[in-house]
């Protein structure tokens, strides 16, 4: 196994993955599942298997440079007319799936034996499934859940959650029966081909490219110090979205057409997130000390999921809303900015990002409240 101090082995290691998913997506049966579905595969079942470390030094360069850097990347094309409209209906999409997660959550905590702590850990499992990993530590605190043992053996079980929660999310597209359940999106089709032709032909050039990075990391550093005076969960996710959808909608047209590069780049950033989302899972440290708090997540996905096929359908919400918003409450806002990049649907990226933002800022009441019930 390659050490987890040994930076540049790793990364190209999650090159190599991003781009066997990237290859893998031009087959025949590869088409059908997406690059990111494969990505997450198989650094899942290398990472699973012992061939790379399911922590390292380079996964969390990944998750705290990378991704935020890749957020105002996928936004400088964002159309702040389109985004509203499809936020008032992502937003009602978003309150939907948050409302599928809380029963999915009450299902789970009937079904599973979690033991004294189980309202706790309910509690905290289900803020940081409607939020984020930064709900889930609040949560905790605030419930008085301090076992090292349990804690550990929780977040094992979240990130295990999250990636059987990706993979099915993923795959929904490639079942006719669920599929053909949903409201057309040919709506959506029309808004994406509007986008497409309001884009001028890219000419990638060198000074695009570091424009664009610059730009990114500009916004990231402005983010983080406007983010000290947001004090709610999310806060610079919050900050960087609004900086990088004010370049995108005011900034001077001279400045923008200097940007070159910026989805594409941002897409790839984003796909090596997923990479040391598989990573991170290690499935043979669930087998025992996490294995009821991992049935508690598996019912509370399941259900999640299937009550989207259900309701979502019934309530005439297209797939491809129903999937963005469900990643924003499971994952968070860059995960669903990930997932609608991935996907081609550029025109959910700025909702997706916003609803999960709002997750961040409801999941803490949500999984205190349920902790409180369960304990009466």
């Amino acid at each position: 196994m390659i050490e987890p101090t040994n930076n540049f082995a790793l990364l190209a290691c999650i090159a190599f993955i991003v781009l066997a998913g990237y290859l893998a997506e031009r087959t025949r049966i590869g088409s059908q599942m997406s690059a990111p579905l494969i990505i997450l595969l198989l650094s899942f079942l290398t990472g699973s298997v012992g061939l790379l470390p399911n922590q390292a030094p380079v996964y969390d360069l990944v998750q705290a440079v990378m991704v935020p850097l890749a957020i105002p990347m996928l936004l400088f094309q964002a159309d702040l007319r389109l985004a509203f409209v499809r936020s008032k209906t992502m937003v009602l999409a978003f309150l939907l799936v948050t409302a599928f997660t809380i029963v999915g959550a009450v299902i789970g905590s009937q079904f599973s034996d979690i033991g004294q702590a189980e309202h706790q850990i309910v509690g905290a499992l289900t803020a940081s499934y409607i939020g984020g990993s930064v709900n889930f530590v609040a949560t905790a605190q605030a419930t008085g859940f301090q076992d090292s043992s349990l804690y550990t053996a929780a977040l094992t079980a979240d990130a295990l959650g999250a990636i059987f929660f990706l993979l099915l999310l993923m795959s929904m597209p490639a079942v006719k029966l669920i599929k053909n359940r949903f409201a057309s999106a040919e709506t959506l089709q029309r808004d994406q081909n509007e986008i497409q032709l309001n884009q001028q032909d890219e000419q990638v050039t060198e000074s695009g490219i570091i424009a664009t990075v610059f730009t990114s990391a500009a916004i990231c550093v402005i983010g983080a110090w406007l983010a000290e005076f947001i004090p709610v969960p999310g806060g610079f996710i919050m900050a960087i979205t609004l900086l990088a959808l004010l370049v995108a909608n005011f900034a001077p047209v001279r400045l923008k057409q200097q940007l070159a590069f910026d989805y594409k780049l941002g897409t790839l950033l984003m796909y090596m997130f997923f990479a040391t989302i598989g990573l991170g899972a290690n499935f043979s440290s669930m087998i025992s000390a996490a294995l009821p708090m991992l049935q508690f997540v598996l019912i509370l996905v399941m259900v999640h999921l299937a009550l989207i096929c259900w309701l979502g359908a019934k309530l005439k919400f297209t797939l491809e809303e129903m999937m963005v918003a469900s990643s924003a409450c499971i994952l968070g806002p860059a995960a669903a900015a990930a997932l609608a990049a991935s996907k081609g649907w550029r025109y959910l990226v700025t909702p997706g990002v916003l609803v999960g933002v709002l997750g961040y800022a409801i999941a803490n009441f949500i999984g205190i409240t349920l902790a409180s019930l369960l304990q009466s």
